[in-house]
């Protein structure tokens, strides 16, 4: 069952501004963030706070849908290609992806953790998905084809986007400093 996120969660996001600002190529992580660990974490921990008082991060306009639906068809290829069954893109997860590509945005550098601290698990919980496990791909390529080559050619990235445990995702990107910040969220649905 996919929920929608709730009321509350849509007035905290309500509020949120964007501020994007030109960034240095000094500033930028390399994509996957390598000195991060990107193991599939399970979703269950009843120390992460109630989703309707969780802030993802800031929200800024809604993703390109012709880039979106090119880094759909790309990842789902990518399964197919391998034997893996292809995932559903979801609302929900969209959304969680969205927020924190304009997060990476704001902050000017591509990282799997929030500006408030907050995991893909966090954001998972955030928008009201029951997800037994969850995981996170970032990038700054050029456009969706290099940005799916680049994941498929760092193991550790390819080994989330082909997972066959993920039945959903989401796909955000923002376009900022001259470059794409790309956050794909997948998850397993539980519920």
């Amino acid at each position: 069952m996919i929920r929608t996120p709730s009321r509350l969660f849509m007035a905290l996001i309500g509020v949120a501004a964007l501020g994007l600002a030109g960034c240095t190529p000094d500033e930028f992580a390399s994509a996957g963030d390598s000195n991060a660990s990107l193991s599939v974490g399970q979703v269950f921990d009843p120390t992460l706070p109630d989703p309707a008082v969780e802030v993802i991060g800031p929200v800024c306009a809604a993703p390109d849908a012709d880039l979106v639906a090119q880094m759909q068809e790309q990842i789902n290829a990518e399964r197919v290609r391998l034997g893996r069954s292809p995932l559903k893109f979801v609302e929900n997860l969209g959304f969680a992806a969205q927020a924190h590509a304009c997060d990476m945005a704001t902050m000017g550098r591509a990282t799997v953790v929030g500006s408030n601290g907050s995991s893909v698990v966090h954001r998972v919980r955030a928008v009201e998905y029951t997800a037994c496990s969850s995981a996170q791909l970032i990038g700054r390529a050029r456009d969706p084809y290099a940005q799916v080559a680049a994941w498929m050619g760092h193991p550790p990235d390819e080994e989330i986007a082909v997972h066959q445990k993920f039945d959903d995702a989401g796909i955000g990107v923002v376009q900022s400093g001259g470059r794409y910040w790309w956050s794909v969220v997948m998850a397993d649905n539980c519920g």
